[in-house]
């Protein structure tokens, strides 16, 4: 009885499945998860075409990232329609053990961490800021009022948690452990005497006021245009039917 029972279950989860076709729309034209559906497919490139490939730490780090929204998960179990899809699913099967391990560790690496943090929208908006207004901290100058604004309005964001305990491993795009000892060094071990001033008398509140507000305006933003383009693919799609 307890085998009839979980043969239905599963048929009607697969009858439930989206099909794989409208999951990737769906991620692609989500902010965060189109992001996540781009670097998936540039880094996993290797082992979605070619025969018993290995799963690099790359491919690892972009399928981490992508099943970390909810639209990469719907996509990671849609209902493939034809044998390319069913072909690639086989493919990247060869990463799950890794993808499992990893994502019970996501501050292992600093790398990992800027992934999950750019697959959401609104997280990614605040390290885009953290990266424009900390130019002179990541030279080792000095750490600005308004680079410790996007830092405290980067670290308010839930997928940018493992950003502050990961760890340098190599696999960063940028100088990672010199990075981690400027930001160290000049923004959290000494507090700057102007910055405690500018707060006393008002500057500093106002400042990060501003960027926060940025942060969810840009996040909106890039939502609302990529649902549009979702619905007018989605539009077209239909006519063309």
């Amino acid at each position: 009885m307890w085998l009839v029972t979980a043969v239905l279950v599963a048929a009607v989860a697969v009858a439930g499945a989206l099909r794989c076709q409208e999951a990737q729309l769906r991620c692609a034209y989500r902010a965060g998860c189109g992001a996540a559906l781009e670097n998936y497919e540039m880094m996993c490139n290797d082992v979605l075409v070619e025969t018993n490939a290995k799963c690099s730490k790359a491919c690892e780090y972009a399928l981490i990232a992508l099943t970390s929204t909810a639209e990469g998960k719907d996509l990671m179990n849609c209902q493939c329609e034809d044998q390319y899809c069913e072909q690639a699913r086989r493919r990247i099967d060869v990463c799950r053990p890794q993808v499992l391990r990893g994502a019970a560790n996501v501050t292992s690496s600093c790398r990992l961490s800027q992934l999950v943090c750019m697959a959401d929208a609104q997280c990614a908006a605040a390290l885009g800021y953290y990266k424009q207004l900390c130019k002179s901290m990541f030279k080792g100058r000095k750490c600005s009022n308004r680079c410790r604004n996007s830092i405290e309005i980067l670290m308010k964001q839930e997928k940018a948690a493992p950003l502050t305990t990961c760890q340098c491993d190599g696999n960063e795009d940028y100088d990672c452990p010199r990075m981690q000892s400027n930001l160290e060094r000049l923004c959290f071990r000494k507090p700057h005497e102007g910055h405690r001033k500018n707060h006393e008398r008002g500057h500093g509140p106002k400042h990060h006021k501003e960027i926060e507000e940025e942060v969810h305006r840009g996040a909106a933003v890039i939502s609302a245009v990529s649902w549009s383009l979702f619905l007018l693919t989605a539009a077209l799609q239909f006519s063309v039917r």
